[in-house]
């Protein structure tokens, strides 16, 4: 499986498997902006599409800080948090599976523990995951609760690799942005890329090993 587009020290088979949740293993870029974008514009601001997209991999708090501090502009942020999160439970029946990275969970499930690594809070992960049927295949959730910092900052990675009880460097980490792929390195993890354009070739090989 190694290139560019992943680390390259995979080994025989990974000792876990780590998912990210959003834009990864479910399908939510839209439903998470339109929940953001109408929690900003309820405090008078538009967020473009465009900015949203290139920082997705970010915690709510640190992405309206970051909006905030570009727009030159300041927000009531507890109830900015609030107001998305709600909006974003209440969008929860329009989230679809990522088909191969949730196939790929459904086929390793009992071959390997696995985990969902969520910058996301607990109640959109849990949301999320009942509506596409996908909870009962992972050992654990990690969410952005349960660890000091969100990602980039690898402590959810960390926590989750703890809770599985898998050495971090026996990791293998499945990601769509760059700030968790940043996570995923300073965690001392493998990762993989889902948005390379030969993911598909990548997680035939990875379901190779797992069978193996």
């Amino acid at each position: 499986m190694p290139d560019t587009a992943s680390d390259t020290r995979l080994p025989p088979a990974p000792a876990a498997l780590l998912f990210d949740c959003d834009g990864t293993l479910v399908l939510t870029a839209d439903l998470h902006y339109t929940a953001i974008s109408r929690a900003v514009a309820r405090q008078g601001h538009e967020m473009p599409r465009d900015w949203y997209r290139s920082f997705t991999g970010l915690g709510r708090r640190d992405l309206f800080q970051r909006f905030a501090a570009e727009a030159s502009t300041s927000f009531d942020m507890d109830r900015l948090i609030h107001d998305s999160i709600a909006l974003t439970v209440g969008l929860t029946g329009h989230v679809r599976e990522n088909p191969l990275v949730a196939g790929l969970a459904r086929r390793a499930f009992g071959r390997v523990p696995m985990a969902v690594v969520t910058n996301s809070e607990g109640s959109i992960a849990r949301a999320v995951l009942a509506e596409t049927q996908l909870s009962g295949l992972f050992d654990c959730i990690v969410t952005v609760e349960e660890a000091p910092r969100p990602k980039p900052a690898p402590d959810l990675y960390l926590a989750a690799a703890a809770r599985l009880g898998a050495p971090p460097s026996s990791c293998l980490v499945l990601e769509d942005s760059d700030q968790g792929i940043d996570a995923a390195r300073s965690a001392d993890m493998m990762w993989a890329d889902v948005r390379s354009q030969d993911w598909p070739d990548r997680c035939d090989r990875l379901l190779a090993m797992l069978a193996a």
